[in-house]
């Protein structure tokens, strides 16, 4: 019970925090435009990534299929990570709302990991059937 509280925590900041993102790019978008050129990207990407986190986004909360949820988790993972090394070398500041948001996605992720396996292992638990061993 704990980790589906934590999971549903981290995954509401989480989304609050992509929803922010998204809202700030076109809200603002001649600022994010000019981070962009500052930082050494094409400004084109910025509606890419925006449509990239709103379908990450919506795949993670559907939870549906495992195989698109291990993509998404990654491509937010890479979003990151390559946000903080852009800020970084650019030297414009250290990405800390990039660290926030992959903090939130690691623990999303890992409590999603502990919820799946332990619906698994009730699912495996109710689904035995008893077998009679033989005696002789």
């Amino acid at each position: 019970m704990k980790t589906k509280v934590y999971y549903r925590i981290a995954l509401l900041l989480f989304s609050l925090a992509i929803i922010g993102t998204i809202g700030n790019s076109i809200i603002n978008y001649d600022d994010v435009v000019l981070k962009f050129d500052k930082l050494g990207y094409p400004s084109y990407l910025i509606y890419f990534i925006a449509v990239s986190q709103i379908l990450g986004l919506s795949i993670i909360i559907s939870n549906k299929t495992k195989w698109l949820l291990e993509w998404a988790y990654a491509g937010f993972f890479m979003n990151f990570i390559f946000g903080i090394f852009a800020h970084l070398l650019a030297k414009d500041g250290n990405g800390a709302t990039a660290v926030i948001c992959l903090v939130l996605v690691w623990v999303t992720y890992i409590q999603n990991k502990k919820l799946n396996y332990s619906k698994n292992r009730n699912n495996k638990k109710t689904n035995e059937t008893p077998q009679l061993n033989k005696v002789a």
